[in-house]
Formats: C-alpha cells, sequence, structure tokens
C-alpha cells in the first residue's frame, strides 16, 4: 500500500510539472493556473478486491472521476473573483449561478488518464474564459463602450486647469523615453499654456484635439503591463482592479465586462517583466507601469499614480487594448 500511495504522488508530480513556470496556486489535488487562465484538479481511484480483473481498470476510472470532479467543485469553489468575492460566494447567493457552475465542472476536460498497479488516475480542467468568466462576472446589459473620444472631456478637463500642467508634463515625457514624441508634448504643452491665455476655451479644445491625433498617430501600445512585483499584499483575483489613488476603477469598466473580449479573462498573470512583454496577450510592445499599492482593504485591486492613470485613460492606443483584454499583471513568486 505505501508503494501505490508513493506512486501516486509520483505520478502527481509529473502530471503538474508542465505548470512550473506559470503563475500557480496549488495543493496535492489541484489548484489555479493564473498565467493559462485554468482550475485543474487531479482524482484517484481503485477498484475493491473482489471485482473481476476484467473491470478493475474501468471501475478505478469511475472512481478516479468522480474524485476529480469533487476535487475541481471543491477548488473551484475557492477562486477569487475580486477583492470581495470567491465563487463560493456567488453559489450561495444564486442558485442559477450555482447550476451553471456544475454545468462548468461537467464539461471539464480530462487532460491526463492514467493507470498503474491498479490505481488509476484522472486529471481535468476547464478555463476560466467562456462560460465561466460570464457566470461568475455578473455583468449587467448596459450600452456603451469605453473608448478614447468618451474620454477626451476627462482629459481635456485637466489639461485646462493650470495646477495640472507640470503633472502632465511629467505624465507624458517621463513615461515616453526615447522618442521624439516626449518634444513634441513638451512643446504641446508650452504652446496649449499660450493658447489657454489669448485664446477662447473651445480654440484650445480644437488644438487639444489636433494635436493628440498627431501625437497618437506615432505612438501605440499593444497591451497595458502593470508591474505588480512589489505589492506583497496584491492576491490573485479573476477580475482584479486597475483603481485611481482615490478608487475610481480604471480597468475594468463596467462597459468592458459586457465586451467579446472580456470573455478571454480581462488578465493573465507572469512572474517576470521579460516574459510578459513576450506573451502574446500584451504583443512586445505594452504599456509598462508600476503599481504603487492596493486600495484600501481590497487586495485584489491594484492602485497606479496619477500621472499613470491620466495617461491610460487618455492613450487611444491603451483605451483600444483595454477594450480588447490585453491586460497582463506581473506578481512576486
Amino acid at each position: 500500500m505505501k508503494f501505490s500511495i508513493f506512486i501516486m504522488i509520483f505520478i502527481l508530480c509529473l502530471s503538474f510539472k508542465v505548470y512550473a513556470e506559470d503563475v500557480i496556486q496549488g495543493s496535492d489535488t489541484g489548484g489555479i493556473n493564473w498565467t493559462k487562465g485554468t482550475v485543474f484538479a487531479s482524482g484517484y481511484g481503485v477498484a475493491g478486491d473482489k471485482v473481476p480483473s476484467r473491470k478493475k481498470r474501468l471501475l478505478a476510472r469511475r472512481a478516479a472521476q468522480v474524485d476529480a470532479y469533487r476535487n475541481l467543485a471543491e477548488i473551484l469553489s475557492g477562486v477569487r473573483v475580486s477583492s470581495e468575492t470567491t465563487i463560493k460566494d456567488l453559489e450561495a447567493h444564486s442558485d442559477i449561478i450555482k447550476t451553471k457552475l456544475n454545468a462548468v465542472i461537467k464539461g471539464a476536460l480530462i487532460t491526463k488518464d492514467i493507470y498503474q498497479n491498479e490505481v488509476a488516475q484522472i486529471v481535468i480542467e476547464v478555463k476560466m474564459d467562456g462560460t465561466l468568466i460570464e457566470t461568475i462576472s455578473n455583468k449587467k446589459n448596459q450600452p456603451g463602450k469605453t473608448s478614447y473620444i468618451n474620454n477626451i472631456s476627462f482629459f481635456i478637463s485637466h489639461l485646462l486647469s493650470p495646477s495640472n500642467w507640470h503633472t502632465l508634463n511629467k505624465a507624458y515625457a517621463s513615461d515616453l523615453p526615447n522618442s521624439d514624441n516626449s518634444l513634441d508634448i513638451s512643446t504641446f504643452l508650452r504652446k496649449l499654456q499660450e493658447k489657454i491665455k489669448n485664446e477662447p476655451k473651445e480654440s484650445a479644445i480644437e488644438y487639444i484635439k489636433t494635436k493628440l491625433d498627431s501625437f497618437e498617430s506615432k505612438q501605440s501600445y499593444s497591451g497595458l503591463l502593470v508591474d505588480a512585483k512589489n505589492i506583497s499584499e496584491f492576491e490573485l483575483a479573476t477580475i482584479p482592479k486597475l483603481r485611481t489613488k482615490d478608487g475610481k476603477v480604471i480597468y475594468p469598466t463596467t462597459e468592458m465586462l459586457n465586451s467579446e473580449a472580456f470573455k478571454k479573462r480581462p488578465v493573465s498573470y507572469d512572474f517576470n517583466v521579460t516574459n510578459a512583454v513576450e506573451n502574446k496577450r500584451v504583443a512586445y510592445s505594452p504599456y509598462i507601469v508600476k503599481a504603487i499599492g492596493t486600495y484600501k482593504s481590497r487586495n485584489s485591486d491594484l492602485v497606479v499614480s496619477d500621472d499613470v492613470a491620466l495617461f491610460i485613460k487618455s492613450n487611444a492606443y491603451i483605451s483600444k487594448t483595454l477594450d480588447k483584454a490585453s491586460v497582463m499583471i506581473v506578481v512576486a513568486q
């Protein structure tokens, strides 16, 4: 019997070894692969001593499947949806969600099917996108879509406030190194200051739009990469939030929760910035920002500086990447 237990542990290690470089929360029965966006579980089964030899494999396999489904349900219930909610909380408050989650579990894919020394092992997994993300996001059908045009008023209101000129110049010039665009922004802000002194507000707004169109035709981003390696209190979640220092949600907004892209999961995780940049989710030229903490007691909500928040909200390319859920978070090992 001890030998059989050793074999089971050895097989389990082999089964889960492929996940070694990914961001994983797990136990001996399975876990969550936050990088690939899957929840996986392992089950074991043996047939009784009195079962005929020809049926032992079949019955052991069935027992392993039952064990795997039970473990998957337990692991899935513990998945954190946001700072305030786990899947278990959603199940407790909605029979509809509970029914949908049961269907997700029953539809789990078998990724390992091993029978050795009369011990069967089944490894199953479900993806955290598609049906699962729709079920747990509890999204409301609201019209509208977040876009750069919708955010332009936010950007303009800050530009037209003289107290924000220094902040805006820092936000752009420091975040756009080795590019002529930094000089363009600096020149733009100086000219804007003169415009506001001598021209009507409408003329200043038109000038802003023209210069932004020119700037953003040169500078593009393929995704948003949030470096949270130094935020020890951050807790992995399916739907983490990115907030300003005063708590305003930058990502994902209510409108984004309704988008088709959101079904692919709002974020993916990695341990290394270099590896994350090479991930197709952010496609090699992401806008990289550093998180400065979590928001109050909401440990799955990351906060960025005001300068960074302003740039994210006002840049057309970043707005498009957010709408496509092209977001990754780098966390500590």
